[in-house]
């Protein structure tokens, strides 16, 4: 019998040690994709990359319609031309068709490693600031917020906003300073 007082004795100390621990334990959540994409260094970033794509696709325009006046002129001129004439057109229209496809998937894939690098520093300068921020603040522990792991969470540990904001004066002081 003692020993069972003794035993809830030890779980209620220990339970209110533990309520005493969280009193003071300090939590905040970040959604990283907000300030990916809310802070001026995000959109400025987008921006870039919107501008990159548009001038990309207007090369790709170019070409397509290249290939497209030369099919319109081969349909045009097919019964007057020789069979080797032809047949040169014909091959020039498919080295062009596939010379589109391959700028067109090179250009896909150079946007992408854009996009990541882009993202990939940000990231790095955000965590980096979140860590200051954290230490600096006295939190214990910082989430990320992702749909599938933080299901919900209070708007007063909610810091993006704040993050966001540390983040567009950081990329501002150093614009400054270049």
């Amino acid at each position: 019998m003692k020993r069972i007082l003794f035993v809830v004795f030890i779980m209620v100390f220990a339970l209110s040690f533990v309520s005493l621990a969280h009193a003071d334990l300090k939590i905040g959540v970040v959604d990283l994709y907000r300030v990916l994409n809310e802070s001026e260094e995000g959109k400025k970033s987008v921006n870039e990359l919107q501008s990159m794509l548009e001038s990309r696709q207007k090369t790709l325009e170019e070409k397509q319609k290249k290939i497209q006046s030369l099919k319109e002129e081969l349909e045009k001129k097919r019964s007057v031309l020789s069979e080797d004439a032809r047949k040169a057109k014909e091959e020039e229209i498919e080295r062009l068709g596939r010379d589109f496809q391959r700028t067109a998937a090179d250009y896909q894939v150079e946007l992408q490693k854009k996009q990541n690098e882009i993202t990939q520093s940000m990231l790095k300068e955000i965590r980096q600031l979140i860590n200051d921020f954290a230490q600096k603040e006295g939190y214990n522990l910082i989430f990320e917020k992702a749909e599938q792991i933080i299901l919900f969470a209070t708007p007063e540990v909610d810091i993006t906003d704040k993050i966001i904001s540390l983040f567009n004066q950081k990329t501002s002081q150093q614009k400054g300073k270049k």
